[in-house]
C-alpha cells in the first residue's frame, strides 16, 4: 500500500486549471522527483497536499485512508513535512527555538528534553547543529539542516523537498544525499522538486512528470534518461550543446582593483580587495555560496553599491563617479538575482517594464513626451524576438505580475541585452526557472559572447558555470580566493574552495 496517493487532482484559478486529473504516488522508503517547467503544475499540487490550498477534484489517501487537509498545520500533524526553497526560520532565535516553535508551552518549558532530542535526532540522520546556536551564525547548509531536523522533531513520515540543493556546495549536496539515503533506508516518503536532472538520476527512485498541468509520465529513474526526462518535459529534446568556443578577445573589457566595502561598525570586509580583469568575448563565472559578497559585487560593478577603497575600470575609464544610469549608458547591464525587487516594477505592463531604461531617451523620447507607437513596436519585437508569452489576449499590455518567472526573465534579458551594451553582469540568471528557459537564458549569454560582448555570470549552479565560463573565480567571505580556466577546473576543488578550503595559490589574473 502506498503511503500517499493523489488521485485525479484538480485545481483550477480563475477558470485556467494549474492541476487537471493529476495522479501521484509515494511509497514508504521511496525519493519521488517532481519534474516539470515553471507553470506545470508542481508547486501547487505540493501546496495542496501540504493543506494551503484546497483541491477542486479528486482525492487524497495518506496511510490508506482518505484524508483533506485544511491547512500546513493539520498537515503537520498528521505527519507530512515541508521545506520550502527559502527557508522559513527566525535569524535572531537559537535553532532550538526554531524547532520547537509553534509546539505550545509544555515543550517549550521543558527546553532540556527537547535539546537533547534534537541532538539524537542530529547524531542519527547526520543532521549535526547545536541547539544553542543562533540561526544568523549558521551556513547556509547548516539552516538547511535546522529545517529537515524541526520536520523530524515533529514526527512526519512524508517529507517534501523543493530545490533542495540551490544553494548548497558540491561537497554539501553529497553530505545532503547522505542524509536522504537514510531517511529513506528509515521508512520515510520523500517528495523532490528539483531543476536539475544529474540529481534527479543521481537520488531518485522514480520520477512523476508535469506539463501544462497535467501529469505526462511516470518513470523509474533506473529505467530513463536525462534526455527521455527533458523530451517528456518540455515536449522537445534540449539543444546540444555548441562545444566550439570562441576564444575571448586580447582587449580588456573590465578590471577591479583592489576593490573593497567596509562594514559601518567594523568587522569582516563585505569585499576584501578584489582585483580581476574581463576581456571583451569572455564569460567569467562567479561561483561561491550565498551570501559570501556576490550580490555587493554585482552591485559595485554596476554602480549601486559605492566601493570604499580601489577602483573599478571599463574599457580603461574609471566608473567609480558614475553612477547607475551613466555605467549603464555606457553599455553595462545588469540582470539582478532578486528579479522582481531590483529588474521589474510588477503592476506595470509588459511594454512599461522593457523601456524603465531608455523611456527618457531617443527613440522613445521626443521633446520629452513618450511616443507610445515606438514603445508598442519594440515591445512586440520584443514578444517575438524573445518567445515572450503573455497572459491571455493583452500581449504587450499583460501586468508583469501575471506571467511565469521564466516569461518575467525574457523580459529582462530583452531589456538589459541591446545593440548598446557590452558588458552584462548575470546574477543567477536561471534561479528559479525551468530547464527550458534557462536553455534560453544560457544561449542568450552565448550569442553574446560571440558578438565580442563580455559577461560576468554570477551563479550557485555549477553545472551552469562550468558549461558557459571561460574562467571561474570563487568568491568566499568577500574575497576572491581561487581563479581557474575552464579546461582546469573541477566541481570538486571548486567545491572546496566555495568552502573556504584552499589547496593552492592561483592567479588572480
Amino acid at each position: 500500500m502506498p503511503l500517499l496517493e493523489m488521485k485525479h487532482i484538480t485545481k483550477a484559478f480563475s477558470g485556467v486549471y494549474a492541476n487537471e486529473d493529476v495522479c501521484l504516488s509515494v511509497n514508504q522508503g521511496e525519493i519521488h522527483a517532481l519534474l516539470g517547467e515553471n507553470g506545470a503544475g508542481k508547486t501547487t499540487l505540493m501546496n495542496i497536499l501540504f493543506g494551503i490550498y484546497q483541491a477542486d477534484g479528486g482525492e487524497i489517501l495518506y496511510k490508506g485512508k482518505s484524508a483533506q487537509f485544511q491547512s500546513p498545520a493539520d498537515a503537520i500533524e498528521n505527519g507530512i513535512g515541508m521545506v520550502h526553497q527559502h527557508f522559513s526560520l527566525v535569524n535572531k532565535m537559537t535553532v532550538l527555538d526554531n524547532i520547537i516553535l509553534g509546539l505550545g508551552n509544555k515543550v517549550v518549558l521543558d527546553r532540556k528534553n527537547a535539546g537533547e532530542e534534537v541532538r539524537r535526532l542530529g547524531e542519527k540522520y547526520g543532521l549535526l547543529v547545536t541547539p544553542e546556536d543562533r540561526i544568523n551564525s549558521l551556513s547556509v547548509g547548516e539552516q538547511q539542516r535546522v529545517e529537515i531536523l524541526k520536520a523530524l522533531y515533529r514526527n512526519v513520515n512524508l517529507l517534501i523537498l523543493d530545490e533542495p540543493t540551490g544553494v548548497l556546495t558540491p561537497q554539501e549536496t553529497v553530505k545532503f544525499f547522505g542524509v536522504l539515503r537514510r531517511l529513506k533506508e528509515e521508512g520515510y516518503g520523500i517528495i523532490i522538486i528539483t531543476h536539475r536532472l544529474s540529481e534527479i538520476m543521481a537520488i531518485s527512485d522514480r520520477v512523476t512528470i508535469l506539463r501544462d498541468g497535467r501529469a505526462v509520465k511516470d518513470l523509474i529513474t533506473a529505467d530513463t534518461t536525462p534526455e527521455e526526462l527533458s523530451a517528456f518535459m518540455m515536449g522537445r529534446p534540449l539543444s546540444p550543446k555548441n562545444k566550439e568556443r570562441k576564444e575571448p578577445l586580447f582587449q580588456t573589457a573590465l578590471e577591479l582593483k583592489c576593490v573593497s566595502i567596509s562594514k559601518k561598525h567594523g568587522g569582516k570586509k563585505v569585499l576584501d580587495s578584489i582585483s580581476f580583469t574581463v576581456k571583451k568575448g569572455e564569460i567569467l563565472g562567479i561561483a561561491g555560496v550565498e551570501g559570501n559578497g556576490q550580490k555587493e559585487l554585482a552591485e559595485v560593478i554596476t554602480g549601486i553599491r559605492r566601493s570604499t577603497e580601489g577602483s573599478v575600470f571599463f574599457e580603461g575609464e574609471p566608473l567609480d563617479r558614475m553612477g547607475v544610469r551613466e555605467r549603464f549608458n555606457r553599455g553595462i547591464s545588469y540582470v539582478s538575482d532578486d528579479r522582481h525587487r531590483d529588474s521589474l516594477v510588477m503592476d506595470m505592463t509588459v511594454m512599461e517594464n522593457l523601456i524603465l531604461r531608455n523611456y527618457n531617451r531617443f527613440p522613445f523620447s521626443r521633446n520629452r513626451l513618450l511616443d507610445y507607437k515606438r514603445a508598442e513596436k519594440r515591445a512586440e519585437e520584443a514578444l517575438a524576438e524573445y518567445g515572450i508569452k503573455t497572459s491571455g489576449k493583452s500581449g504587450i499590455k499583460t501586468l508583469v505580475r501575471l506571467m511565469s518567472g521564466g516569461n518575467q526573465q525574457k523580459v529582462i534579458l530583452s531589456r538589459e541585452i541591446s545593440e548598446e551594451s557590452s558588458l552584462i553582469v548575470a546574477s543567477q540568471p536561471t534561479r528559479g526557472l525551468d530547464i527550458g528557459a534557462s536553455e534560453f537564458v544560457h544561449n542568450t549569454l552565448i550569442r553574446q559572447k560571440e558578438q565580442g560582448k563580455s559577461v560576468v555570470l554570477i551563479s550557485a549552479d555549477l553545472d551552469e558555470l562550468m558549461s558557459l565560463s571561460d574562467r571561474i573565480a570563487v568568491m568566499f567571505e568577500g574575497r576572491i580566493i581561487g581563479i581557474m580556466g575552464r579546461e582546469e577546473a573541477s566541481v570538486n576543488e571548486i567545491g572546496l574552495y566555495m568552502g573556504g578550503v584552499t589547496g593552492k595559490e592561483l592567479s588572480h589574473e
